[in-house]
């Protein structure tokens, strides 16, 4: 790999088709033997055209004093993901969805990982994913957590140490196994599996890498063996890049 980049937003709330980026942060990186190493960043404001709630402003500590008048650079920004061979984000379904409507990106086409799915952070021996107690656990702290620059460093420190599993990840192709009509006394064994409970289809889901699933089937296999009962689908999840292009194709309703 020549050049990535780790990328972070910050924006107006969670809906992609109406809330509007308000920062944005990059930190390019190349890797030299198996280190990391950053050669470039860059960070940039942007003014949505209304005021912010005072939510955003309390978690992003972002003032819509900062905001007035204010543009990201849209082409050093298109110029980081174009030179890069992969774009990564800590939850990356969220920041390349806002992206793939932004008009002056429209014709670039990024392979993108996600550090919060691409790395198997429990089987790593953390409890959680979340990015700031990632930090925690690798003994320290994100000073100014929700700005985007810095999250982008801090996902740079956390994710050092296992950038090849994430890269090698980010090409295979994932799937979600659902289970339902699950009896009660299961509850403790598919955490421990680690399903989570869907409320939406009151069953348990689990995503994992195609090469993982004969191993996951043999797992439920032998759980339906005093289960037989449990109803078990399995579905593929289109990767991060065939959601960008489908995005900007106007195919996602």
């Amino acid at each position: 790999m020549d050049t990535g980049i780790i990328l972070d937003l910050e924006t107006t709330g969670l809906d992609y088709k109406n809330d509007k980026i308000i920062e944005i942060g990059i930190v390019e990186f190349v890797i030299c033997g198996t280190t990391p190493y950053i050669t470039n960043m860059y960070s940039g404001l942007e003014d949505p055209g209304f005021e912010i709630s005072d939510l955003i402003s309390s978690v992003t500590h972002i003032k819509n004093e900062f905001l007035k008048g204010q543009k990201i650079n849209w082409d050093l920004v298109k110029s980081f993901i174009s030179r890069s061979s992969i774009v990564i984000a800590h939850n990356a379904e969220f920041d390349s969805r806002f992206l793939a409507l932004r008009e002056e990106l429209k014709d670039i086409r990024p392979h993108w990982a996600c550090s919060l799915n691409h790395i198997d952070w429990h089987a790593h021996g953390f409890k959680t994913r979340a990015l700031n107690y990632l930090a925690a656990d690798m003994q320290f702290i994100n000073p100014f957590a929700h700005r985007a620059l810095f999250d982008c460093a801090t996902t740079f420190k956390v994710i050092s140490s296992y950038l090849p599993e994430l890269i090698s990840a980010s090409y295979e192709e994932r799937i979600q196994i659902r289970l339902t009509q699950t009896p009660y006394e299961l509850s403790s064994q598919l955490k421990d599996l680690n399903y989570k409970w869907d409320r939406g289809i009151r069953g348990w889901t689990k995503v994992t890498l195609r090469k993982n699933l004969d191993n996951e089937m043999y797992q439920i296999e032998e759980i339906k063996k005093t289960n037989p009962h449990i109803c078990v689908e399995t579905s593929k999840i289109p990767s991060l890049d065939e959601t960008f292009e489908n995005i900007q194709n106007g195919l996602l309703p």
